[in-house]
């Protein structure tokens, strides 16, 4: 029977139902849900000799109450929402805001940084109102879009390998690179079903990835991007396996995982720069050959924690603070040839190459001094911490200025809002948002545990973001856009509909 449900009680019905769903996208699905429910119930009932009136009158009256319908509905298909976590997400971006426009006027400055939390919050806001949707809805278009990124970071990577010239290859290769995670989550779960074909792509993927780490000289893709995107994906892959959204015995997935990690992260370990990087990362002590080196700035990180208060900011005499500006500190007994020389009072022709034949002498000698343009009389705390303090020492600066006990506040607080974060993200439901949330929260805490333990004096390669505090250009946008997308999967877990039988555009 094919009969169309007339203007009657029926599309009233209907209507009182669909009024009561919040989120209106919704409701021309259920509104045809319910109506194919009533029209299997009108011909049930007419095949049972009802005129047709009668059995709608039945039909509806065996349904309930319109309203109270809707509000079930409703109810099991809402939006949800996050307001502690977006408190919190509000309360660090101011934060990273006024620092950065506090340091900005700090001698050791960078030239409006802070103005990339003005877009950064916008993509923030559309990726949280839109981007699940809008992900789920184009995700065989942005499958290949994510990827030319990359391929665009690689022919970045190649101009500058051959023409010895440096393109933004840091910042885009970072930015390319964490991007890939919940591109590869996405494909990973829609191609579950298809494992020979994933596989085989897997496998390409991983043969060029090998390639760019082993060939790529100095021009590198970041290790430290590397480091997060591998971590992340472990993380992942394991959440994804003990959820049982990756079907198969749980200890041959997690070993083959794990395994196919430690191969894809041992160009980090065994090529040359590799090793370099970790034995300075676990033991910067014995990585340190001039001030200009980051290993130094770690351990004179170290050294001016050891020398804070626990309830007030840091206090250093003018010698002292003199002597940790030059490096005299360090290297008075390890090699006075690196501790810097004083370039302060120059301004005859005759003082300027004095001065230069004193720096050519020590050159001579294999030192490498840094040129102090400050004096005892002068010289201030920002005057003796690392170049680029105002971004990558943030958390350490916030504790030379205050304290320990407000520092530990500080971390204390952007720990809370990772324990919101996964908070959050262990409550949605489908697999699909779960595993996507999963992997940008990921993205997103190894960046914050590198940027932390970097503050700490254990830098490893080049310093990360911190998600929300440090400003980083490109990586606020990149650090928005996936908070955005934990907060959308979040957002729309009832509501969106998870792809079905996807074949995943990894043949191509």
């Amino acid at each position: 029977m094919n009969k169309k449900i007339s203007d009657s009680a029926v599309s009233h019905f209907l209507e009182e139902v669909t009024d009561q769903i919040s989120y209106k996208p919704l409701r021309p699905s259920i509104h045809q849900e319910l109506e194919s429910h009533i029209k299997d119930r009108i011909e049930e009932y007419e095949s049972q000799g009802l005129s047709h009136a009668d059995a709608e009158q039945q039909a509806l009256r065996g349904m309930g109450d319109a309203i109270a319908i809707g509000t079930e509905l409703n109810e099991a298909h809402r939006i949800q929402k996050s307001p502690r976590l977006a408190f919190i997400t509000a309360l660090l971006l101011l934060a990273g805001f006024v620092l950065s426009c506090f340091l900005r006027w700090t001698p050791e400055q960078m030239s409006n940084g802070y103005l990339y939390y003005i877009p950064g919050g916008i993509l923030l806001v559309f990726t949280v109102l839109k981007g699940y949707p809008f992900l789920i809805r184009h995700r065989k278009i942005l499958a290949p879009l994510i990827f030319l990124l990359y391929l665009a970071q690689i022919v970045v990577f190649l101009l500058s390998h051959f023409s010895r010239r440096r393109f933004g290859v840091a910042s885009t290769a970072y930015f390319a690179t964490l991007l890939l995670v919940p591109m590869i989550t996405v494909l990973l779960y829609c191609s579950r079903h298809d494992k020979k074909k994933f596989l085989t792509a897997a496998l390409g993927c991983a043969g060029v990835w090998m390639l760019l780490m082993y060939t790529s000289g100095p021009y590198h893709i970041s290790d430290t991007a590397a480091a997060i995107f591998l971590l992340s994906i472990l993380g992942t892959v394991c959440f994804m396996i003990h959820r049982g959204i990756l079907s198969g015995k749980k200890k041959y997935l997690f070993s083959g995982t794990l395994a196919f990690l430690i191969l894809l992260g041992s160009p980090l370990f065994l090529t040359p720069s590799g090793r370099e990087k970790t034995e300075a990362f676990l033991s910067p002590q014995s990585a340190i050959h001039t001030t200009w080196d980051d290993t130094y700035n770690g351990i004179l990180i170290q050294e001016l924690l050891s020398r804070t208060p626990l309830t007030r900011g840091l206090l250093l005499s003018p010698e002292e603070m003199m002597d940790y500006g030059t490096g005299a500190w360090y290297f008075a007994s390890h090699d006075p040839r690196h501790i810097g020389v004083d370039a302060t009072g120059i301004h005859t022709d005759k003082q300027r190459q004095e001065f230069q034949d004193k720096v050519e002498a020590i050159e001579k000698q294999g030192g490498n001094p840094r040129y102090i343009h400050y004096q005892a009389d002068d010289v201030t705390l920002w005057d003796i911490l690392p170049q680029h303090y105002h971004n990558n020492y943030l958390i350490a600066v916030c504790i030379f200025l205050f304290g320990w006990v407000p520092g530990l506040a500080m971390i204390g607080t952007i720990g809370l809002f990772y324990w919101i974060l996964f908070s959050y993200i262990r409550r949605i439901h489908g697999n699909l948002a779960s595993s996507l949330a999963f992997s940008c929260g990921q993205c997103l805490l190894w960046q914050g545990i590198f940027y932390l333990l970097g503050n700490f004096g254990y830098q490893y390669a080049i310093f990360p973001n911190l998600p929300l505090i440090s400003e980083g250009r490109l990586s606020i946008l990149l650090n928005m856009l996936l908070l955005g997308l934990v907060f959308s999967a979040y957002r729309f877990d009832h509501v969106i509909e998870e792809p079905v039988n996807y074949r995943p555009i990894t043949s191509g």
